[in-house]
């Protein structure tokens, strides 16, 4: 019996050719097979369009009958490859020949943000692309799902003649999900040009990012000192809209055409929560600065909005959009205030009441100016018979309420005195004044006069 036993395999015969153990033995050498990975059908498709090679993408799109704005390899679409690549000849025949989608969607990226940020770092290429893109429709305030904007990517990759062909079509206050806005992009890839564009443009150089640094703070930690003399050093000062103009807080506010006037613009108070309704909030200081009131914000139109600063077109559309959307808003009896037959409400109540309809009859009025200036430039349409019927019954219910709020405001005024018990009447209280001096200027002067007289005579009876 042997000492040592000896586990494995059988060992190798003389004659075999095979030297190594697979794990089991067998009478045959096994023979592996190299794995070849498959190769998709859309391989060749996806090498042409990154070599730019048109000829190989018209070939290879007639042979496997490829849809247009279909994927390749599970990717992007072909003109987004074609955008990223800089290939302008291949995304020039996707658009032109074949009809694709400018505007086509994937991960929420688009052939434009692809185009603004070409990796050929080819200035003139990106600019034909995106210009080739813009002929055909494509939208340009869009974002993707870091909240970067075909803008932004412009600013970030330095193509300044893609930023100066977008910048009056952008909001300048749009910022990614790092609360980044344009000029952050341009100022962190050290783009002079390009900063210099954003800054005479109107660019707020003070919105600070997520983490609290400014534009200048982020050159200033990069080290890019040359951008210092861009970048306003002093902001002027910002205008506060006066919080008076956010609220009513007087009965003046209530009632502007009857008291007198305020600093407050006639129901200014509104403008605010219309601006708020399209995220224009931040636009509300150009109509305080102009001291717009609500009748003439109403019926404004492209130029007035021009004329009081808002530069650029997208913001005087939204603006527009929310004073239609204003105009639109159904209107109902049950929308205004009335007074109850049976109800025990006050002066002061009444007062109110009539504030109401004051500012109802205000918006009516716009409203109708608006459809008179926006039919006669032909924008509105020949209205329907309905319509006008609808609303000449809604003017005659109106004028209604109003006589039977006239008929209780007159019926109150019978229980009140001629005079305001704390009226004052300045002009008797000025010929008071006048009557004492003139009572206190004789009575000193005829005290002067006898002492006059006594003195004479005394004088005379001495002598």
């Amino acid at each position: 019996m042997t000492d040592k036993c000896i586990f494995g395999p059988p060992p190798d015969s003389d004659d075999s050719d095979c030297s190594s153990y697979d794990g089991f033995y067998f009478s045959e050498p096994l023979k592996r097979e190299k794995f070849v990975p498959p190769v998709q059908r859309d391989q060749k498709l996806l090498d042409a369009l990154l070599e730019g090679n048109l000829q190989g993408v018209r070939e290879e799109i007639d042979a496997l009958q490829f849809h247009v704005d279909g994927t390749v390899c599970g990717g992007l679409t072909m003109l987004m490859y074609a955008c990223r690549e800089g290939h302008y000849e291949v995304a020039a025949y996707l658009v032109n020949q074949l009809g694709a989608n400018v505007n086509k969607q994937i991960d929420s990226t688009m052939p434009l943000m692809f185009a603004c940020d070409c990796q050929a770092n080819d200035p003139y290429v990106a600019e034909k692309l995106v210009r080739l893109l813009l002929s055909k429709g494509a939208v340009i305030n869009v974002s993707d799902k870091y909240g970067l904007t075909p803008f932004m990517f412009a600013c970030r990759r330095g193509y300044t003649n893609v930023v100066r062909l977008l910048i009056k079509e952008v909001s300048f206050d749009a910022t990614d999900n790092q609360g980044c806005t344009p000029i952050f992009h341009a100022i962190e890839n050290n783009h002079a040009d390009i900063v210099k564009l954003l800054v005479d443009a109107g660019v707020n150089a003070s919105l600070a990012n997520n983490k609290g640094y400014t534009p200048k703070q982020v050159a200033e930690f990069h080290g890019f000192y040359d951008l210092f003399e861009l970048l306003p050093r002093d902001p002027a000062a910002t205008y506060m809209v006066p919080s008076e103009f956010f609220v009513y807080n007087t009965l003046r506010d209530h009632v502007p055409r009857i008291f007198l006037k305020t600093e407050c613009p006639e129901y200014f108070q509104e403008l605010s929560g219309i601006l708020n309704s399209v995220d224009m909030a931040n636009m509300l200081e150009y109509f305080a600065k102009a001291r717009t009131s609500l009748a003439e914000f109403l019926i404004m139109d492209d130029d007035d909005l021009s004329k009081i600063g808002v530069k650029f077109p997208i913001y005087r559309n939204k603006i527009r959009k929310g004073i239609l959307d204003f105009h639109l808003h159904h209107w109902s009896r049950k929308s205004i205030a009335r007074v109850k037959k049976d109800g025990m409400d006050n002066f002061y109540e009444i007062l109110m009441i009539t504030a109401n309809h004051l500012q109802h009859l205000v918006i009516i009025q716009a409203s109708l100016r608006f459809v008179i200036q926006n039919q006669m430039k032909g924008k509105l349409g020949q209205p329907l018979e309905m319509q006008l019927s609808n609303l000449r019954s809604n003017l005659r219910a109106y004028r209604g309420v109003i006589d039977d709020l006239t008929k209780t405001v007159k019926y109150l005024g019978s229980f009140s005195p001629d005079k305001s018990p704390l009226y004052i009447d300045y002009n008797e209280i000025l010929a008071e004044r006048k009557r004492r001096k003139v009572r206190s200027v004789f009575k000193y002067t005829t005290i002067i006069l006898g002492i006059s007289v006594f003195l004479c005579l005394k004088c005379k009876w001495f002598f």
